[in-house]
């Protein structure tokens, strides 16, 4: 078998190279602050975890988003995550650079006592909805929407999150505001690039609410758009005050409650304001992609 710590540090040097070549402003600050909980939390150990599990999950997030090709040998990204999600059940027998990570992300997960194999399965299923979605350009339900975002943001992010600061994972139902107010940002941020690839993260009751078509979508300051963008913002600053009500409640750490603010709460709360105060420049016109025909998959 490889050397899998080799095989990780590799990888995890290759993916963040390419990261900051092609989209270095996005993650740079991110990739610092990866750094820095080495030495902040006196764990070299689990420092490395989380470099390596961030690696591992950014690789198959650009995979389903586009912004990295699909492994030969895989019709689509979906296929490809399914098996993913087939491995991390199973971590037997590895194939490609991805089971061989993801065996030493677990590695190294069992060395300071903790397993990530129930979080991991959460993130794969919320990406396997973005992959069975991309490029279908389809309204979801709002619980439907909410169920995925949940897994991902909440119950399968937060969840390792605590497990690495050495917090109690179920903790994370009082830091779910915070894990929601980060899922508007992210849907907010990257609005453009979503519907692009054919995500639509407006939820079908909010398309009918600000009267957002599919059309609308391609233009970010259309009035429906607008509306729904404001609406998002303020929600999202309503949940950061829920998130500082509820956080006394977990008596964190203080390297976890140093954490929080800096790297989820911050740009979050910075871009709910920016997108209240109008203070940003007029965005181009998204420019329109041919649109799929829109039907659920079987």
């Amino acid at each position: 078998m490889k050397n899998l710590k080799e095989h990780a540090r590799q990888m995890r040097r290759q993916i963040f190279e390419y990261q900051l070549r092609t989209r270095g402003a996005k993650y740079r600050s991110f990739l610092r602050y990866l750094r820095l909980f080495k030495y902040a939390a006196f764990s070299p150990l689990r420092g490395t975890f989380l470099e390596s599990y961030y690696t591992l999950m950014r690789y198959l997030d650009d995979i389903v988003d586009g912004d990295a090709p699909v492994p030969e040998g895989f019709p689509n990204g979906a296929a490809y995550v399914e098996e993913k999600i087939r491995f991390s059940e199973k971590p037997e027998a590895p194939r490609d650079a991805v089971d061989y990570l993801m065996l030493y992300c677990f590695e190294v997960g069992q060395r300071f006592g903790a397993n990530f194999q129930e979080e991991t399965a959460d993130i794969l299923h919320s990406l396997l909805f973005d992959a069975h979605r991309r490029d279908k350009l389809l309204f979801f339900p709002e619980k439907e929407l909410m169920y995925h975002f949940h897994l991902l943001d909440i119950r399968g992010t937060i969840r390792a999150t605590l497990k690495i600061f050495k917090e109690d994972p179920d903790k994370y139902e009082i830091l779910e505001p915070l894990g929601l107010a980060s899922r508007f940002y992210y849907d907010l941020r990257d609005f453009g690039a979503d519907v692009r690839a054919g995500y639509i993260n407006v939820s079908m009751e909010d398309s009918r609410l600000f009267s957002i078509s599919r059309q609308s979508l391609f233009d970010v300051h259309s009035p429906g758009v607008q509306r729904w963008f404001r609406s998002q913002a303020q929600k999202g600053l309503e949940l950061l005050e829920e998130h500082h009500r509820k956080l006394p409640l977990g008596r964190f750490s203080l390297l976890a409650r140093a954490t929080f603010p800096l790297v989820y709460e911050a740009p979050a709360r910075r871009f709910f304001r920016e997108v209240l105060q109008r203070e940003e420049p007029p965005a181009p016109m998204i420019k329109k992609a041919a649109a799929p025909a829109a039907h659920p998959w079987g």
